[in-house]
């Protein structure tokens, strides 16, 4: 290994001392340089972050709409039994509004009138209106729920999802959240 040498010969280098004793301050240019790097270190990291941090935090933002919708006339609805009820809503989907179909049994037992979603509570399957026992079923897993909802038998946890109802000037409006 070759040790520094202060008498060089070469003409440039004479009068140069020891690089690691030099008191010299480092170049602007260096330090410029230095500085150029972090700051497209810190835009490279920002546009990675940004992106990713917005798609967390996206779901938080999206709340779901409440509202009544107008779906039958009391008059309409037979006394005493449940009805299956088809309807639409115009809903936000990512950044397009969409028209969906949802469907609702409504039992009217004078001027009350329940609602209840056809979704069984054990797995989502379709449950069906039976007339002649008035109870539903569901036929995935043979829940059994009764007029009301409320179970009798089967694998279903809980009753069927009730949602609110109000009957005004003749028009029953129910509160659905989507």
């Amino acid at each position: 290994m070759e040790t520094f040498n202060k008498e060089r010969t070469c003409e440039c280098c004479k009068g140069l001392g020891d690089p690691k004793t030099t008191d010299q301050p480092a170049p602007a240019r260096r330090t410029i340089l230095g500085v150029l790097v972090g700051l497209i270190n810190v835009g490279i990291i920002g546009a990675i972050v940004g992106p990713v941090v917005r798609f967390v935090v996206a779901p938080m933002n999206n709340r779901a709409s409440k509202g009544w919708v107008s779906v039958a006339r009391l008059e309409d609805l037979p006394e005493g039994r449940a009805t299956e009820i088809r309807y639409s809503m115009n809903v936000q989907d990512g950044y397009h509004k969409v028209n969906r179909e949802y469907s609702v049994y409504l039992r009217r037992d004078g001027d009350k009138v329940i609602c209840l979603d056809p979704a069984c509570t054990h797995l989502g399957c379709r449950v069906d209106y039976q007339p002649d026992r008035d109870r539903f079923l569901c036929p995935c897993h043979g829940g059994v729920f009764d007029k009301d909802g409320l179970v009798v038998s089967g694998p279903p946890p809980k009753q069927l999802i009730r949602h609110a109802v109000k009957v005004e000037g003749g028009k029953v409006h129910i509160n659905r959240e989507v």
